[in-house]
């Protein structure tokens, strides 16, 4: 897409890319910023369930071991070595800091950081298993649960379940089992760096597509806006030229001392001819603003047989001083009936056979044919449709022109439509006609061997 930067409209154009392109940024910034908070909350999350779940397994498992084997003067007789290979109890001499041994199979509860104590009612430890974190504080074995860090700032999470005896329920100890979340914490860091990382980069993918998006939605603004500034600057083109001829004769009347009757006719006339062509150019702008802006009026059937034979009548003394020959045909029955506004559907053909008179040379043929078809569509099935073509063995129309032709006050040819008192007009309300009724017009020409227009309407 080209932006021209030398002009205030463009740097206007740019300057709101460049803003969209912010917004969309900013939006989608804020959007994936949060989605990606939300992700690593959720990994977290599902992290700390899982290894809480992990840590639960295991203290139940080694508490259901120790409250039958803890004595009520506290000693623990009978655990399983493959349960607590370390088992240190509090007086004896132990190995620490605590070393797995080489046959150690991988399904033991020490495929984690564990440690293991045993505390007795009154809080003083009985023994201890696994590894040995220094620095830990006291633990409260009322709290289930715990959050705990050692001296080197090593995150631990720990669970407290109490020992009871079987027989009496009396309450033996309390089993403290915890893990080191170290392993956890770099997983995470690394979910976050990823994240980090990977949000400059996302944006900076995004902010290239939002440029290239916000240039698209503006594309069709730009070119509208273009178009305005064309039909505004065409219109008063077309304005100036009859109001310059009023001036230019009321001035001149102005001038004379004395005016004849002969003069002040002549004067009256071409004031007179001047405010014809002010009144149907403006006549042309309101009805093609209608057409824009306006709902279709309440449509009602309209035969396409008696609206070209009217044409055909109205325009044969124009064809005959231009000496071409005009001929219709058009099958006489059945009635081909669209619904629409006849006046409008009048104006459209008109339009099209007028313009093929004034572009056809002496000794030319301009047709007007008329046929119904019928197209089969889905899910609609068979849609009868009405065929009006308009030919004319013309000057023909360039193939770079016949995509421009429908344009507001283009002219193919600009001294002779000027001379013929065409204002560009006719063939862009042709086409806004054929489009209000639910049409279209298509053109087929070669220069030097004519034109053909081709309207298609839906008939009932």
């Amino acid at each position: 897409m080209v932006w021209d930067t030398a002009s205030t409209p463009n740097k206007l154009f740019r300057r709101s890319r460049r803003q969209l392109t912010v917004w969309y940024t900013g939006v989608m910034a804020v959007v994936l910023g949060l989605s990606g908070l939300g992700v690593y909350e959720a990994i977290a999350h599902a992290h700390r369930v899982t290894a809480d779940r992990e840590l639960k397994s295991v203290a139940e498992t080694v508490h259901n071991a120790l409250e039958k084997t803890l004595t009520t003067n506290g000693q623990i007789n009978g655990v399983s070595p493959n349960l607590l290979p370390n088992l240190c109890v509090a007086g004896e001499p132990c190995r620490v800091p605590f070393e797995r041994s080489r046959g150690h199979h991988q399904g033991t509860l020490y495929r984690g950081s564990y440690y293991f104590r045993v505390l007795s009612p009154e809080q003083d430890l009985i023994a201890t298993a696994g590894v040995y974190p220094e620095g830990l504080p006291a633990a409260n074995p009322n709290d289930s649960w715990q959050t705990v860090w050692d001296a080197a700032g090593n995150e631990y999470r720990q669970i407290a379940l109490p020992l009871y005896d079987p027989n009496q329920q009396a309450q033996l100890g309390t089993l403290l089992v915890g893990r080191s979340f170290s392993d956890f914490a770099t997983y995470l860091t690394m979910i976050r760096w990823i994240i980090l990382l990977s949000l400059p980069i996302t944006m900076g993918l995004i902010a290239a597509a939002s440029w290239w998006l916000a240039g698209l939605a503006l594309k069709p603004v730009q070119v509208s806006y273009r178009k305005i500034q064309q039909f505004t600057a065409d219109a008063a083109h077309e304005l100036r030229t009859p109001l310059t001829a009023l001036q230019a004769t009321a001035e001149s009347v102005m001038r004379l001392p004395e005016i004849s009757d002969a003069n002040a006719r002549e004067m009256l006339q071409v004031t007179t001819r001047q405010n014809q062509r002010l009144t149907t150019l403006v006549s042309d702008l309101l009805l093609l603003s209608r057409l824009d802006t306006q709902s279709p009026a309440k449509k009602t059937p309209c035969c396409l047989q008696d609206i070209l034979s009217d044409i055909e009548e109205e325009l044969a003394a124009l064809a005959i001083s231009n000496d071409v020959h005009l001929m219709l045909d058009q099958p006489q029955a059945p009635a081909i009936v669209v619904l629409g506004t006849e006046e409008h559907l009048y104006r459209l053909i008109f339009n099209l056979v007028s313009n093929a008179l004034q572009h056809t040379p002496a000794g030319g043929k301009v047709s007007i044919r008329l046929r119904q078809t019928v197209r089969k569509t889905f899910p609609e099935g068979e849609k009868h449709q009405a065929v009006v073509t308009v030919e004319d063995t013309g000057i023909g129309i360039a193939p770079a022109d016949q995509t421009k032709i429908f344009d507001r006050f283009y002219r193919v040819e600009k001294d002779r439509s000027r001379q013929s008192g065409g204002s560009g007009l006719g063939l862009s309300i042709a086409l806004a006609i054929a489009l209000a009724h639910g049409g279209d017009i298509q053109v087929q020409s070669q220069v030097g061997q004519g034109s053909t227009f081709i309207v298609t309407l839906s008939a009932s």
